[in-house]
């Protein structure tokens, strides 16, 4: 019998909307989601009467309920870091998860603070004060055992302190309301709930104030520390939480290979702690635990470890890298070519540089000769931060090994397992910035102009040609074979060229 789930959404982004829907169709299962029409769109956030209303109609249809709590609670992402709505609007919402007739599975986002002057997600004044406010968080925390800092000082000067206490309430409404949901689970109203952290630090607010949420998860609940997980992530969770329920309680073990071991120990770009701890925690989301190198797992997780460099690629390290790294690199794909040539699956996690696959890596992988093929990973990603890609990557392999061998399920895993190479090699680390090189020679900037039709609609046929001819190369050496790209159907999501969404259909054989 086929499994019938909801998801309520982060947003309405295609990695929060279709990667779980795919996924769900990798393990035989049926994912609905809220109609397009009231999911919102950037600011502008879901009808919350409508998906409410959605939400009650569909909840007794289905075995299990994923719900984002910011989307249900404020209408988006977006909507819970810009809204002024005080915590008991919010949570008056929210309450409304302990009458649906089927667990829910819910997650919450810690707010985020980007070290950067730009408004397009955050509250207006980001775009002037943005840094600044970033540099203020992390002294705040650094100094809260005591102490000040001359910096602190000067940009409590320079930041407006109707600003500050602006944001400060903010932030501390969504506390009160993640309390308010670990309330919920402590209840038994949430069947389970994942608390996550967005773009985060070793230091700032968003890290304080997870220290405050994790020490009363950590006091003797009943069951409450069982039931609630915090670790780094957004975009992934609901891919995670899709695969966590699929996979009907079954802990899947798993090995881990790092590309480089003593690197698992760095902190990588937008996350605050060891990437070895974010291996094991979205491993642990997705309900899988690791096992050792020695003991029988049901697939092997390899790690592309972060470059040293902690930062996003620039094309001026590829020759450095090809020295450090190339013949490193060589070595992991042949150890991982082996294993999968014992009938051990492999998924491949590359964390190496944020938002795009490390070049030196995949000159080596997506090759004719590589001793790794592409092919046979059962799961592969590189996109945004570690923690998105490690989640993305492990839930398709969860789904994987839950699926059923048949055509559609067969299907769905080649072409999710393209989506990717074309997505998170190809247009991330390629094409993107051929994009946006193109857009600044057209129109003086990096990104078409977001209120022009004619300009989205002009860089998206040019990025849709650029996507065609990569996929015909790697076709052209076997890579991705038998499936082909929608005509038309390339999409740039929040009209920007930072992620792009496009469909894919089986080619005749």
């Amino acid at each position: 019998m086929t499994r019938r789930l909801l998801l309520v959404p982060l947003d309405e982004r295609p990695v929060n909307t279709r990667y779980p829907q795919m996924l769900a169709k990798i393990a035989g299962a049926d994912l609905v989601l809220p109609p397009v029409d009231i999911r919102g769109d950037l600011k502008k956030p879901a009808d919350l009467h409508a998906l409410w209303a959605w939400l009650r109609e569909t909840a007794p249809k289905v075995d299990t309920a994923v719900i984002s709590t910011d989307m249900a609670g404020y209408g988006n992402l977006i909507s819970s870091r810009i809204t002024s709505e005080p915590s008991c609007e919010i949570l008056s919402r929210l309450n409304g998860l302990k009458d649906l007739p089927c667990p829910v599975y819910a997650f919450s986002v810690l707010t985020r603070i980007p070290n950067a002057n730009d408004c397009v997600e955050e509250p207006l004044y980001w775009c002037e004060y943005g840094k600044k406010f970033a540099a203020y968080s992390k002294l705040v925390h650094m100094c809260a055992s005591g102490g000040d800092h001359p910096e602190l000082k000067r940009l409590r000067r320079e930041l407006p302190e109707e600003l500050r206490a602006d944001w400060l309430t903010r932030r501390l409404r969504n506390h009160a309301v993640i309390l308010g949901v670990i309330e919920m689970a402590a209840r038994d109203d949430v069947a389970s709930l994942s608390i996550t952290s967005d773009d985060t630090a070793k230091w700032g607010l968003s890290t304080r104030e997870g220290d405050w949420l994790d020490s009363w998860i950590r006091l003797d609940f009943a069951r409450l520390g069982s039931k609630v997980r915090m670790y780094p992530g957004a975009d992934e969770v609901g891919s995670a939480l899709v695969a966590r329920v699929l996979a009907r309680g079954r802990r899947f073990h798993a090995r881990i290979a790092y590309a480089v071991s003593e690197h698992a120990n760095l902190i990588a770009p937008y996350e605050d702690r060891r990437v070895h701890e974010t291996v094991v925690a979205q491993l642990d989301a997705c309900g899988c635990e690791v096992v050792g190198d020695r003991d029988k797992c049901d697939f092997v997780l390899a790690v592309a470890t972060p470059s040293p460099r902690l930062c996003d690629w620039r094309a001026e390290f590829l020759e450095s890298d090809r020295e450090q790294r190339g013949a490193v690199y060589s070595r992991f794909l042949a150890a991982l070519g082996s294993t999968a040539g014992q009938g051990v699956p492999v998924a491949l996690a590359d964390v190496a540089y944020p938002n795009g696959a490390d070049p030196v890596l995949a000159e080596r992988l997506f090759t004719s000769n590589s001793p790794m093929s592409p092919n046979d990973l059962i799961a592969y990603g590189a996109w945004n931060t570690a923690g998105n890609t490690i989640g993305v990557v492990v839930a398709q392999a969860v789904c994987s090994l839950v699926g059923p061998s048949n055509p559609d399920a067969d299907n769905a895993r080649r072409l999710f397992l393209a989506h990717r190479f074309i997505e998170d090699y190809v247009y991330q680390s390629i094409v993107r910035r051929q994009a946006r090189a193109h857009a600044q020679e057209l129109w003086g900037c990096g990104d078409p102009s977001p209120k022009d039709p004619n300009e989205i609609a002009e860089i998206t046929g040019w990025v849709e040609s650029r996507l065609l001819e990569e996929l015909s190369r790697l076709q052209g050496i076997g890579i991705a074979p038998r499936v082909r790209m929608t005509p038309g159907s390339t999409r740039l999501p929040w009209r920007r060229l930072f992620e792009v969404d496009f469909d894919l259909e089986a080619a005749p054989v």
